[in-house]
């Protein structure tokens, strides 16, 4: 989601803006030095962008020769996958441990029978799956079988994954170390509203993000002030669409039931240490109502702003931390 954006316009010296995921992609690099400490920021932002279309040729559901839909279609047998694949999956699977089942991969077989086949961002069609899936066999992430050193994954017989808002922040996470270790003094990458910052800002000591809630037009209801870390946002209101049973529905799916959240919440805005914890925690709130989403995320040292279906706010004890 779209919910993050700069509070101000700073003096960096590069940025670009481009699709990638499914979504808008923000990458800003900074430097100590006017000439980069020997870095070339126009290179270091194609390396960025290319790194992002790598993963998303392998990570994406949409396309047909992913390795996340050849795993698929294969449900049950082990397929050879890249390496980046196999720490996504591995990152998944510890996501659904940390949030005690949650936060889960394998939701895939209940968003297809409940309409979701197509990107609502590129409109294209989810690869076909293995004939013996089902709309039931969900929530069995801890079943996936991972083999690091053949880079080999095995998704449960009838089952299928989704690596949905955590590929997109283990991406942001990933392509901000690449550029750290390139020479980039200090990074920003966004992609769809998730976004991880690292190193030194162009301005200050601290990166300042604005948090939107998803109102129309949108208001600002909180400032993140960060030196280092990741802020996700997750919520109903921008993947919605009709069910086959004429059911408008959204795209965060209980694994406890098989059906859309019923969270009286809209928006849940975790702040973490990298955007791939704050990305499954966010989500991992949406499954609860408001007072019951805080305890969760104060509950394992985490901050968090959620926004309530009639406008409220709330926030951790822990977000002042984060106060400008």
């Amino acid at each position: 989601m779209a919910d993050l954006f700069p509070i101000a316009t700073l003096p960096v010296h590069a940025h670009r803006c481009f699709r990638a995921m499914g979504n808008t992609a923000n990458i800003t690099i900074t430097s100590a030095t006017a000439d980069w400490g020997g870095a070339d920021p126009v290179q270091l932002l194609d390396a960025a962008q290319q790194r992002l279309r790598d993963l998303e040729s392998r990570w994406s559901r949409f396309l047909p020769d992913s390795d996340i839909t050849r795993a698929n279609q294969a449900a049950g047998s082990p397929v050879s996958v890249h390496a980046d694949t196999v720490a996504v999956v591995l990152r998944s699977i510890e996501a659904w441990k940390q949030t005690r089942g949650l936060f889960d991969v394998t939701v895939l077989p209940a968003l297809l029978h409940h309409g979701y086949t197509h990107s609502q961002a590129a409109g294209a069609t989810a690869g076909t799956l293995a004939p013996q899936i089902t709309a039931q066999l969900i929530g069995v992430s801890g079943s996936i079988s991972v083999d690091r050193t053949r880079s080999m994954l095995t998704v449960p017989a009838g089952a299928a994954i989704d690596l949905g808002g955590i590929g997109k922040g283990y991406a942001a996470d990933l392509v901000s170390i690449d550029l750290i270790n390139a020479g980039a003094t200090g990074t920003m990458v966004e992609i769809g509203g998730d976004l991880v910052v690292r190193g030194t800002p162009a301005v200050g000591e601290r990166w300042v993000v604005g948090v939107q809630d998803p109102t129309d037009p949108p208001r600002l209801i909180a400032s993140v002030a960060l030196v280092f870390g990741g802020v996700a946002t997750s919520g109903t209101t921008v993947r919605r669409w009709r069910s086959p049973a004429g059911e408008t529905v959204h795209h965060l799916i209980d694994p406890s039931t098989a059906m859309p959240s019923t969270t009286s919440l809209l928006t849940a805005t975790v702040v973490a240490s990298d955007v791939a914890t704050a990305e499954a925690f966010a989500t991992a709130a949406m499954m609860h109502d408001g007072p019951q989403a805080v305890e969760l995320i104060e509950g394992v040292g985490l901050a968090g702003l959620f926004v309530t279906r009639d406008g409220g706010v709330l926030r951790t004890r822990s977000l002042r931390a984060f106060s400008p």
